[in-house]
């Protein structure tokens, strides 16, 4: 880049000021001469002007259009050369994995079609190496290339090297006395790199979480008493393959301090101080504690509107004693009108009726601020599981005393459509197909078709729920159903075939109690299993047949009692009651006991049964507080077959006892009883997994051990405690949860008379089984109608994956009876993709 002027000879007068006659323009392919011409700060008719030549020049080069700018005279012309930067023609990354091309490309300033500068390209590459920086990779290295095309074009590549992830391999303190370096370690989002943690992204270097760590360690100080902490230091240093990073923290912890005198001073009149008082969450003498002010703001806040004052300002004054190491603080509630509901807005609602979500406030128009309805009216919102995000504010009115909600709700789609196919460790394969949509045309009604198919099972149901039936708060909703169960791989010997359909109706009682009714017409077929008919057939022969019995006596007794044709044998013929000779099923039904044989056929069940129930979970997905408490009868003999009266209760309660974790602790029980007739086996109680982990599906409570059928129950209890904890912020978002648990339960009251209660334990049957020799042993009995509970304890996992819900669990049995069917690992996986 240059510019000349003409040059005067020494000693010669100075000739007259030399004017620029025309400016010319050279080397340009695509601006226009009179673009170029308009940056100038010249013109013709005006003079060389050394000076403002030069700020042509800066002028040109600052546009980024030209490599190279050259000013010069000739013959009194101003000849301006140049030479243009080329076009991008294409932009191409290479080498980059972690990050897609949609990422860089949102950092890169420059596109097709732009101007290329090589200024530009060195800011694009330092904004691409921020990027990986922030996503942990200190190491990444990327290289501009340029690729010469034809016209003054050229193609840009980006070499990627994205390089390992630059993990903190050590943290250290320097100052800290009252708290260890590890229990520092614990309180900051930072954590160490170790090879055993798989699920978190805490472990990379991240300045931002460095800045954020550091007011933790405040934080964390001022909770424990040390108002006057602070941190002198902040170092990290990065090794110098780049790969990892050593953090210090250097503190000053200083002295710990106690609360002195602690008061409120409210200046609401219509408002008791005293009642204020209530709410404060510290006393005289207790340790200094940040959070508890905040806490203290919080409630007294809460308290207030509760009794309608929206909008109050809480201000703690506070006195610090730095001789006595005390701390007075003084709570000024400061004054403020009592609000009503001005006016209720709705947004980001597009297929959502409107009506479907003021349905769900608590709280109309016209009606006294209550900051507890607020947060019901949230919450409710989010149980309708309609909304990604819901967020209700609360903006100041017209006037002092009134205020405006304002709810703001993002929709996510509430239909579905899963054709999936999966194994189960309980069913085999499945193969599943349903259709649902929870938001049928905005107005939350919800209708469902699915199908399933199963190694054992085949079913197909069709539903549909009017959550607001004629315009009240009554759902109501019809539920049609066919199904065929296998039960042979769930330790019973019945095939059943189901057809019915039920009435729905349920109502809140208020805010969180409700009542729900229903009534149920079905038709049971059920059969037995040809092998579960031959083994009790094979038992029943042996024990009455007279072939293969060499003792005469034996012989005698048998033919005594059981030879109906009088042939001097017992054998087939003797139960051939058809005459053909040959026993066909049905003739074999009189080896079955006779609760068995009760429940072979074809019945009609006519139910009617309602449900009480109390929740106050903050979510029915996946809840981390509230309760819930359900209390369920059906009443069957409304005409049909059957005649009974069943009981249940189901509990669970949740808690939060540290951020990221939740306990659970719930359970259930159920009770049977037959009106004028026996319980039918296929209408009992089956207990086993996965309602308690540990055991395989039906496979404990009472069994026929000779056989080894689950005979079910007419009783049984269950009770889990679960953990929930967390595994990281990677696995958080990755949808993997895991949880530690304990189960309790059992399954009793049989009432199978036929078969008497097993006289050998576990060990006996063991001992007899290791020596082939079971002489000594009755075999033909019931084992495990007992009350007494079986235990088990375990770890679990589950992921929400996108090919739909993994769960695995592996258990240990702490106590357990004889014959009861044991799993150690189970699991499920795929029920769509």
């Amino acid at each position: 880049m240059s510019f000349s002027v003409p040059a005067m000879a020494q000693g010669q007068a100075a000739p007259q000021v030399q004017v620029i006659r025309q400016i010319s323009v050279v080397g340009n392919e695509r601006v226009e001469p009179e673009t170029i011409a308009s940056y100038l700060s010249v013109a013709p008719g005006e003079p060389f002007d050394p000076v403002k030549l030069d700020e042509s020049l800066k002028t040109l080069f600052a546009t980024g259009l030209f490599s190279d700018v050259e000013l010069s005279e000739v013959q009194g012309a101003l000849l301006v050369r140049v030479v243009e930067n080329p076009i991008i023609n294409r932009i191409v990354f290479e080498g980059n994995k972690r990050l897609d091309r949609e990422e860089l490309l949102e950092e890169v300033r420059l596109r097709p079609r732009m101007v290329f500068t090589r200024a530009k390209v060195r800011s694009d590459v330092q904004r691409m190496l921020e990027l990986y920086r922030r996503s942990g990779r200190f190491a990444a290295i990327i290289e501009p290339k340029v690729v010469q095309l034809e016209q003054n074009r050229v193609d840009l590549l980006f070499e990627v090297q994205e390089g390992p992830k630059t993990k903190v391999s050590s943290i250290k303190f320097i100052g800290n006395e009252k708290f260890s370096d590890g229990d520092l370690r614990d309180v900051l989002a930072t954590k160490q790199a170790r090879w055993w943690k798989l699920f978190t992204s805490n472990d990379t270097f991240d300045p931002d979480r460095l800045a954020y760590d550091q007011q933790v360690l405040r934080q964390h100080y001022l909770n424990e008493g040390y108002a006057d902490f602070r941190t002198v230091s902040a170092v990290s240093e990065l090794t110098p393959d780049r790969k990892d990073f050593f953090i210090t923290f250097s503190v000053d912890e200083g002295e710990i301090y106690e609360f002195g005198k602690i008061d409120v001073d409210s200046e609401i009149r219509d408002v008791n101080v005293n009642l204020f008082r209530a709410f404060l969450l510290m006393r005289e003498g207790d340790i200094y504690n940040a959070e508890a002010i905040e806490k203290t703001i919080e409630a007294l806040s809460n308290a207030a509107g509760l009794l309608g004052y929206a909008f109050v300002d809480v201000r703690p004054q506070i006195n610090r004693d730095r001789e006595t190491r005390k701390i007075d603080i003084t709570f000024r509630v400061l004054d403020a009108p009592r609000v009503y509901v001005e006016r209720i807005n709705v947004s980001g609602n597009v297929r959502t009726l409107d009506r479907v979500i003021r349905r769900e406030i608590r709280l109309q128009e016209g009606d006294a601020f209550n900051s507890a309805l607020v947060t019901r009216s949230e919450n409710r919102l989010n149980r309708l599981n309609f909304f990604r995000e819901v967020d209700v504010e609360q903006i100041q009115g017209s006037e002092p005393d009134r205020m405006v909600l304002d709810v703001t709700v993002q929709e996510q789609a509430t239909g579905e459509l899963n054709l999936g196919a999966g194994f189960s460790s309980l069913e085999n394969f499945i193969f599943d197909f349903s259709i649902r949509e929870r938001n049928l045309m905005g107005k939350a009604q919800d209708l469902r078709l699915g199908l399933r198919l199963s190694g054992t099972r085949q079913e197909i149901d069709l539903g549909f729920t009017e959550p607001y039936f004629g315009g009240r708060n009554v759902a109501a909703g019809f539920d049609i159903f066919a199904r065929k169960i296998d039960s042979s791989s769930y330790g019973s010997i019945f095939d059943t075939k189901s057809l019915g359909g039920s009435l729905r109706a349920g109502m809140a009682i208020n805010e969180f109690w409700t009542l729900s009714t229903r009534y149920t017409l079905r038709q049971d077929d059920v059969q037995i299993l040809p092998e579960g008919l031959d083994l009790y057939y094979s038992s029943f022969s042996s024990a009455r047949y007279t072939a293969n019995i060499t003792d005469q006596d034996e012989i005698d007794r048998r033919v005594t009692f059981y030879d109906s044709n009088n042939d001097g044998v017992v054998d087939d013929l003797d139960y051939d009651t058809s005459g053909d000779g040959q026993l066909q099923e049905v003739e074999k039904f009189i080896a079955l006991p006779r609760t068995i044989q009760d429940s072979i056929g074809t019945r009609w069940q006519s139910i009617v049964g309602y449900t009480v129930g109390f929740d106050t979970r903050n979510s029915i997905i996946r809840p981390t507080r509230g309760h819930n408490f359900y209390f369920s009868q059906d009443f069957a003999g409304l005409g049909g077959n059957v005649r009974y009266v069943r009981s249940t209760i189901t509990t669970d309660n949740y808690w939060t006892p540290w951020e990221g974790w939740t306990f659970r602790l719930g359970g259930e029980s159920g009770i049977i009883h037959g009106l004028g007739q026996d319980v039918r086996l296929s209408d009992k109680f089956f207990i086993g997994g996965p309602r308690i982990r540990g055991f395989d599906t039906s496979g404990m409570g009472p069994r026929d051990f000779a056989n080894n059928y689950a005979l079910g129950g007419t009783a049984y209890y269950i009770g889990r405690g679960e953990l929930f904890f967390p595994l990281g912020d990677a696995a958080l978002e990755s949808g993997i949860n895991a949880s530690a648990f304990v189960d309790v339960g059992s399954l009793f009251r049989a009432q199978e008379g036929a078969l008497d209660a097993c006289t050998f334990s576990q060990a006996q049957y063991d001992a007899a089984e290791a020596d082939s020799d079971f002489s000594g042993l009755d075999l033909n009995c019931m084992s495990g109608n007992s009350a007494a509970p079986r235990i088990s304890v375990g770890i679990g996992f589950s992921w929400q994956s996108p090919f739909g819900p993994f769960r695995i669990d592996l258990s240990k049995q702490l106590k357990k009876q004889l014959g009861d069917r044991t799993q150690t690992l189970q699991f499920n996986v795929g029920t769509t993709f």
